[in-house]
């Protein structure tokens, strides 16, 4: 007796069809997408320039210091390892831009997800080079002499100023950049979501 009631008001719901977005809406959110594949573009290719053009540097002028030559060398690619670890999720999202169907409410909501998600990506980005410019710093400590005779308190009143200043400036860097690029596109894109609700 309980089935069959519960068949009957299953059978009398409407289920409705996800809902369709208008092609208003989806030309709105469109200009914002290509705006963010663009940057997203423009910031691959510039970061491969400048680490080979860093690499090259460091491999083609002559230092007095063989061992820091090969430090910064290491650092820089590994650097770009962790670079590339992240580039390949920027890529993930970057494809699916350029393949989602804007017309569905479920897809405006999974593309918000995926810019939710990348945001934090580029966040961890940013977060992982802090230990590369404490090394940075070590090696600078360590291999430049004015900076090299500084000792006890001054040196690490010194080193500790510097690594903060430093991180200080790729943190707000990192969230300027993004805001710039990224972020203000993504609240466009947000917005225009929120008014479909």
């Amino acid at each position: 007796m309980e089935l069959n009631h519960l068949k009957q008001l299953w059978s009398n719901e409407n289920i409705a069809e996800t809902p369709e977005i208008s092609t208003e809406k989806q030309n709105e959110i469109h200009l914002p997408l290509e705006k963010i594949r663009k940057n997203m573009r423009q910031e691959f290719y510039w970061t491969a320039v400048i680490f080979v053009l860093i690499i090259l540097f460091f491999l083609l002028v002559d230092m007095h210091f063989f061992k820091f030559k090969v430090y910064i060398i290491t650092l820089v690619a590994t650097m770009m390892l962790i670079t590339s670890f992240y580039f390949f999720k920027f890529f993930q999202l970057y494809k699916n831009i350029s393949t989602i169907n804007l017309n569905t409410w479920d897809a405006l909501k999974d593309l918000k997800y995926q810019f939710k998600l990348n945001e934090q990506y580029y966040l961890a980005f940013y977060i992982a080079f802090a230990p590369f410019v404490v090394c940075e710093m070590l090696l600078v400590f360590d291999y430049t002499p004015p900076l090299k005779e500084i000792t006890g308190l001054r040196f690490i009143l010194t080193f500790l100023a510097t690594c903060i200043g430093t991180l200080g400036a790729l943190y707000f860097f990192g969230k300027f950049w993004f805001q710039r690029y990224y972020g203000k596109y993504f609240n466009q894109i947000y917005k225009i979501i929120d008014e479909l609700k």
